[in-house]
């Protein structure tokens, strides 16, 4: 949508676009001392390096920008979604090194990436293993990433590693499995989100890289609310500043004003790294049972005490008096909070989705929201889906790949994530079954089966923007397979 007002603001290119493009990098915010720090280890230093930042940070287009800065005697091998097993994760980077015809047995394939590391190397070549997305990983694909940092000649090691990665990989890194990995680890690199001041010089910048030529666009209330709104992280800032310029437009305005930011929160979902309430539906119906109940407590005391010596009129009058304290408590409260549907409202109608074809492009095609209602999801829904995936995941020779969109607490709301992905994309694509993470059993919830890794990468590109907030990554339906359950 951001072509609309690239004419009404003078702009040249979308200013916000949420795509990783190095032309809008910022190097406020330690990000241009990181950036020169990661280029110098890539450049001297042998070990194995992690760069750790809440998701929308900039991670990618850090790793992005200092892998077109590197020298041409450095080859890099950038690996974006490296949810691959043990075996596949070394026929990876084997691939984007040029080999072909690779062996059938892991041994055999790391042999021959160790024999074209030692060719490279004996030419002046030195190679950089770059993965995007880290903290996805699987431990024992990590611990084949620490087995190659041990390939080495007298002097040097073959190729030097830098992981990328969420605040979740420092916890994976915890794990006793990977202490060998965990003690190779020679720097450790962390993005802060954005504060004020460079928050508002990373909105002036990206404007000014896209062709703003005039004063201040945002003003400083309209700043204001999209910083609080945002964190601080550059992706959540650029999905705002996007809607809040749009909102702009289609009044015929020149500037963007708190209002319009406003309209942007809006109309964005919200952020569960912001919000308090996400994943915990029991608080929430706490807070309100609590409100109820004290107003409701009090009046029965005073009645009780009473009901000795006033008439049955007197006694109606005091549990009105009751119900009206009752509703003025909540009132507020219920301004704020979302209601809690009941379970009639929560029942979907019958639903009838015809199958299609394995990784067809309809698997990401957006869908009216007026359908949204049919894509409800109660306990029996849920359960029939679960089956069929897990119908999938028992036949063996089952291949291919599938896009992981969010992994969620067993006991959070997934009718609630389930409709919502509905809404957006073919609900016969998607797959869901329980599985242990880190020690915990949540819900994976995947979307369609494609043949080719690259027909999943471009279903992944072309997903609806609010369902790459949770940053899906790529997986193989092999090695979901093999994961543990419940």
């Amino acid at each position: 949508m951001s072509f609309l007002y690239l004419k009404h603001f003078d702009l040249e290119k979308s200013p916000f676009q949420i795509t990783p493009d190095i032309d809008f990098f910022f190097s406020g915010s330690q990000r241009g001392g990181i950036l020169t720090a990661l280029l110098h280890v890539a450049c001297h230093e042998e070990g194995i390096v992690t760069a750790v930042a809440e998701v929308g940070s900039g991670k990618t287009l850090l790793a992005r920008l200092m892998i077109s800065r590197l020298p041409d005697d450095i080859s890099s091998v950038y690996l974006a979604n490296p949810c691959f097993s043990r075996d596949e994760i070394i026929s990876a980077i084997s691939r984007d090194l040029g080999l072909t015809g690779q062996p059938a047995s892991t041994e055999e394939n790391l042999a021959q990436l160790h024999q074209e590391l030692l060719r490279r190397h004996a030419q002046g070549l030195r190679v950089l293993l770059v993965i995007d997305e880290a903290h996805a990983m699987p431990p024992e694909s990590l611990e084949e990433v620490r087995l190659l940092s041990n390939l080495e000649t007298d002097r040097h090691k073959l190729v030097n590693i830098m992981l990328f990665g969420q605040p979740e990989l420092d916890i994976l890194l915890a794990d006793r499995r990977l202490r060998q990995l965990r003690d190779r680890v020679i720097h450790r690199f962390e993005l802060p989100p954005l504060p004020r001041d460079e928050a508002t010089a990373y909105i002036d910048h990206r404007l000014r890289i896209a062709g703003w030529r005039g004063g201040r666009l945002f003003t400083p209330a309209a700043i204001s609310l999209l910083l609080k709104a945002s964190q601080g992280r550059a992706r959540r800032i650029n999905l705002l500043a996007d809607k809040a310029l749009l909102a702009a437009y289609a009044e015929g305005v020149k500037q963007v004003d708190k209002r319009h930011v406003k309209t942007a929160c809006g109309e964005l979902h919200a952020d569960p790294a912001a919000n308090r309430w996400a994943g915990l539906p029991w608080l929430r119906t706490l807070m309100i049972s609590l409100a109820l109940a004290v107003p409701m407590a009090a009046s029965a005391v005073w009645a009780l005490g009473w009901h000795r010596t006033n008439t049955p009129a007197q006694l109606e009058a005091v549990a009105a008096r009751g119900a009206k304290v009752a509703e003025a408590t909540l009132a507020p409260i219920a301004a704020k909070v979302p209601a809690i549907r009941s379970n009639a409202e929560a029942t979907p109608a019958a639903t009838s989705v015809a199958t299609k074809p394995v990784g067809t492009a309809p698997a990401v095609a957006a869908r009216e929201p007026e359908k949204a209602d049919a894509a409800k999801f109660d306990s029996q829904r849920i359960g029939a889906l679960v089956k069929r995936t897990e119908e999938l995941l028992s036949d063996q020779q089952s291949r291919g790949f599938t896009l992981q969109l969010a992994s969620l607490s067993s006991a959070g709301n997934v009718a609630e994530y389930l409709a919502e992905v509905a809404q957006r994309v073919d609900a016969s694509q998607i797959y869901a079954h329980n599985r242990i993470y880190n020690g915990k059993s949540v819900v994976a919830v995947y979307l369609g089966r494609y043949p080719t890794e690259q027909e999943a990468r471009d279903a992944l590109r072309s997903l609806p923007e609010p369902l790459k907030m949770n940053q899906p990554v790529l997986r193989t339906w092999a090695r979901i397979r093999q994961e543990p359950k419940p």
